[in-house]
């Protein structure tokens, strides 16, 4: 956080590319339906006033298994169900404005 208190344009960034992220690498299991299913490692470099100048993410760990094999009660990665989710609402969208 900036000394004022607000957030910055990278802070936010790196704040909302999270929740995409792991929608690549959570999926629902038996026990848990937003179990991570990959590690992520988050590194955020400094400038000299002591701002956010910069931040790299590594994957690792991710079950690529998981896309192609599943368990019968379990789903695969969320991304997969979010696009199908958007997709179906675009299509919604499109239809409507052709009727306008």
């Amino acid at each position: 956080m900036t000394a004022k208190g607000r957030l910055g344009l990278l802070e936010r960034q790196i704040l909302q590319a999270n929740p995409i992220l792991e929608a690549f690498g959570n999926a629902q299991t038996q026990r848990n339906n937003n179990s991570s299913r990959f590690g992520k490692f988050i590194r955020i470099t400094f400038a000299p006033d002591g701002s956010i100048s910069g931040a790299n993410i590594d994957w690792y760990l991710l079950e690529k298994s998981r896309v192609v094999v599943r368990s019968e009660a379990e789903r695969s990665f969320h991304v997969f169900y979010q696009l199908m989710a958007g997709g179906t609402a675009f299509k919604g969208e499109q239809e409507q404005c052709m009727n306008v």
